[in-house]
């Protein structure tokens, strides 16, 4: 399941149960692993944990629970998020006529197919009813290993079948392209990362920021293939950010973060995590826009979810609407009073039409939706639908700075890049973006080149960067680099980034130059009080060797006590580190990306040659050659050859010389050995059977 694929949550169950007293413990692990003797505490939870992987004991442990606990798992498997507040989940089950209280949940963590999520500071848990009590129905979140949740979704929540089979058919069917939410979390990404967003003591948005999402032209502008709106689009954005991993929490502030993993792969993988997330959004609804309760229980995420999971089929807005008003225990009371006539038909056809259908998860025919074959997908685990079709060249940049993205072409990755450097002005068929120095200088700081940006526009760019505009972000580049000059300097470096950070903990050093390199403030020397000195450098001699090439040719092993502080910057424009062992010696490897890199910014092979010649003693190893120029060179040919090992070289000579068999000699592979190809062996041996020789 696509939810937090970087969690390692098998060893995350683990850490679960490890904080159980060990009665609670064994009591867990009887229903689990159903061992056959009493056995230590450490290899009982490897086997627990273990266990959750097992797929057959897994369905069987699922078919053994109550009904009620088994839509519960299901419920979270549709869901693809694997953490819930339990008073969601309580809802939900209260949707589905089980309203057996705690018990469904209890049922589930006694048998380890639930974990509760606890506080570092939580004290081991004894029982699971007082632990909830602590915690409270608002606040107590619980979570099941992906892999549990995904095989329990096949269960049958037994929802009625709202389809209409006398629906008049409006149009045929129409389906987005997935990429409106994308782009707008994108767009509200970048302003974050222009200006965070500061949140209150309650964690809810100031007024200011409240106001600014909600007049952004971009996240306000209707969608492209808008079917309904939805109130507070930017706020969404924001919020469903936020859930994603695009912007991450910081001293009472949101900050824009690195794009997670998922937008560098498929747009199909994009959606997926960003359905998963939704079911995080809360203090958000599709007719009250930003609603922030005190509670903190929206019932957007269950609602949204039941909707839904009733639009398997092509449904109407209005019989969704009444099932769920009938259902679900929160639901009604929290539609706007004014918006309650229709029993919540209005909050349904926003929610559908205007956050699953842009999603891709619905199509649309008429009045009515259902789940896309994306949808089941996502929700039940059908069949991917096979990719969109890709179109490289999308971007058309003009001569006034201006970026033209065309929709069909962009791709997550795309969208990722373009995000960093050029800001979004308008989302539609042809997205708009612009060239600014602003824009151009956060690129920069994020760790792109100049190279980098001029490479993303021209390999997608229907055709070359104009001039103009090329020579407008060499400027803003060139601008941006700012030199501090010292007029003497004392560089400190040392063995490891964590007694960097204690000597700038201590005030020794104020500059950080590199993650073991600092230096003072002021460029004058530090207290040596402070440091034990074990060498030191003279920058104006020349450089010394103090590289050893391994034999696999990329290897590079540095020698500690003959390196300079220099080496440190250097050369990581050629190689990638490698983690210190445990006896301090510092390795780094050549790449096809570092080496290529390194050409990029203007490092030609003669000049790579010539640092490694300083360094090393010897040029660029053939193995490093083979990293760079491997993809320039012609392409290798495989040939049948036999090969005929002579024995002495002057025979090996003769064969070469005599006209009888030097036209059926391919090549001469080394003082006694010659190849042949197999169609010319036998005249080859006929000929030197006449001189007395015989092959063999």
């Amino acid at each position: 399941m696509p939810a937090n694929p970087e969690i390692d949550w098998s060893t995350r169950c683990r850490d679960a149960l490890a904080r159980y007293t060990e009665p609670l413990l064994r009591a867990v692990a009887d229903k689990l692993v159903r061992p056959r003797s009493k056995q230590p505490t450490d290899e009982l939870l490897d086997k627990a944990a273990a266990m959750l992987t097992n797929a057959p004991v897994i369905d069987r442990r699922i078919k053994e629970q109550p009904a009620a606990s088994r839509k519960l798992l299901a419920f979270m498997g549709v869901s693809r998020q694997p953490r819930w507040k339990i008073g969601h989940l309580l809802t939900m089950l209260a949707a589905l006529d089980h309203n057996d209280g705690f018990s469904p949940v209890h049922t589930l963590l006694e048998t380890g197919l639930l974990f509760p999520e606890l506080d570092p500071q939580t004290p081991p848990i004894e029982d699971f009813a007082s632990w909830f009590g602590l915690a409270g129905t608002h606040n107590a979140v619980v979570f099941a290993h992906p892999g549990i949740a995904a095989r329990a979704r096949g269960e049958d929540f037994g929802l009625p079948n709202l389809a209409n089979p006398d629906r008049e058919v409006g149009g045929g069917v129409r389906q987005a392209d997935g990429f409106e939410w994308p782009l707008r979390l994108a767009a509200v990404w970048q302003q974050v990362h222009a200006d965070p967003v500061r949140l209150t003591q309650g964690n809810t948005l100031f007024k200011r920021d409240l106001l600014r999402l909600q007049e952004d032209a971009v996240l306000a502008a209707p969608p492209v293939d808008q079917l309904a709106s939805t109130a507070d689009a930017g706020v969404l954005a924001l919020l469903w950010a936020r859930a994603v991993g695009l912007l991450g929490e910081r001293d009472g502030a949101l900050e824009a973060s690195t794009f997670p993993p998922a937008w560098n792969g498929p747009l199909f993988a994009l959606l997926a995590e960003l359905f998963s997330s939704l079911s995080l959004v809360e203090p958000w609804d599709p007719l009250a826009g930003y609603s922030p309760t005190e509670n903190g229980l929206s019932p957007t995420p269950t609602a949204g979810l039941l909707a839904l999971l009733l639009a398997r089929d092509f449904v109407h807005p209005a019989a969704v609407a009444e099932w769920v008003w009938s259902h679900h225990p929160s639901w009604a009371g929290a539609i706007p009073a004014e918006a309650a006539t229709d029993k919540g038909a209005g909050w349904v056809r926003r929610y559908l039409l205007g956050v699953a259908y842009p999603l891709g998860l619905v199509e649309v025919s008429g009045e009515y939706a259902r789940l896309s074959a994306f949808g089941r997908f996502v929700l039940f685990g059908e069949p991917e639908p096979p990719a969109p079709p890709a179109f490289p060249q999308t971007l058309l940049v003009q001569p006034n700075a201006e970026v033209l993205a065309y929709r069909q072409g962009l791709t997550p990755s795309l969208i990722a890049s373009l995000s960093r450097f050029a800001g979004w002005k308008g989302i539609g068929p042809a997205c708009t973006l612009e060239l600014t120095p602003e824009q151009t200088y956060r690129g920069l700081e994020s760790g792109l080149t100049l190279p980098m940006i001029v490479q993303t526009l021209n390999r997608h760019g229907t055709r070359p960067v104009p001039p103009g505009v090329a020579d407008l972000l060499q400027r803003w580049a060139s601008k941006r680099e700012r030199i501090t000059i010292f007029s003497s300097a004392v560089l400190v470096e040392f063995q490891t980034p964590a007694e960097l950070d204690l000597a700038v903990s201590r005030g020794i050093v104020a500059l950080r130059l590199t993650d073991r390199i600092g230096m003072t403030a002021d460029g004058g020397e530090p207290s040596l009080s402070h440091l034990r000195l074990i060498g030191n450098r003279d920058y104006e001699s020349k450089p010394q060797r103090c590289l050893t090439t391994a034999a696999d040719g990329v290897t590079l092993t540095v020698d500690t006590p003959q390196a300079d502080l220099l080496l440190e910057a250097e050369i990581g424009h050629f190689a990638e580190a490698l983690p210190i062992d445990q006896n301090g010696v510092r390795k780094f490897r050549l790449t096809p990306t570092s080496l290529r890199r390194a050409v990029e910014n203007g490092r030609p092979l003669a000049d790579i040659d010539t640092w490694f010649a300083e360094r090393s003693g010897a040029p660029l190893s053939a193995a490093g050659r083979l990293l760079l120029l491997g993809s320039q060179m012609p392409s290798p040919q495989a040939v049948r050859l036999l090969v005929v090992k002579l024995p002495t070289v002057e025979i090996a000579d003769g064969v070469v010389q005599w006209p009888g068999t030097r036209a059926l000699v391919a090549e001469r592979l080394g003082p006694l050995a010659v190849s042949v190809g197999e169609e010319q062996f036998e005249a080859f041996r006929d000929a030197l059977r006449e001189l007395g020789v015989n092959v063999v």
